[in-house]
């Protein structure tokens, strides 16, 4: 297993749009196979950054949503109102 962290910074005064575009992200992000768990998160001392924390199966199972429509549409939007470029870091489970 492994889980993913991406953090991405957005403009601020976008709040509303990026907590419903997640939420969003994440539902689609529920319904692909592999995908055990997500949450989204936003810092409670900046309200630019936000974090999705996500637990897939298998690496390739995450590699593939990325590939859908479904994640293209949303990361597409996200993209338009981010102030850098998001940063993704993969973990193995240690068991």
């Amino acid at each position: 297993m492994i889980t993913a962290i991406v953090e991405r910074r957005f403009q601020r005064e976008k709040t509303e749009d990026v907590a419903r575009l997640l939420v969003e992200l994440r539902r689609r992000m529920m319904q692909q196979i592999g995908c055990i768990s997500s949450e989204t998160l936003c810092s409670a001392n900046d309200p630019s950054l936000w974090v999705n924390v996500s637990t897939w199966t298998y690496s390739d199972q995450l590699k593939s949503w990325e590939t859908t429509p479904q994640y293209k549409e949303i990361q597409s939007e996200l993209e338009k109102i981010l102030t850098n470029s998001e940063k993704v870091s993969i973990f193995n489970i240690v068991k």
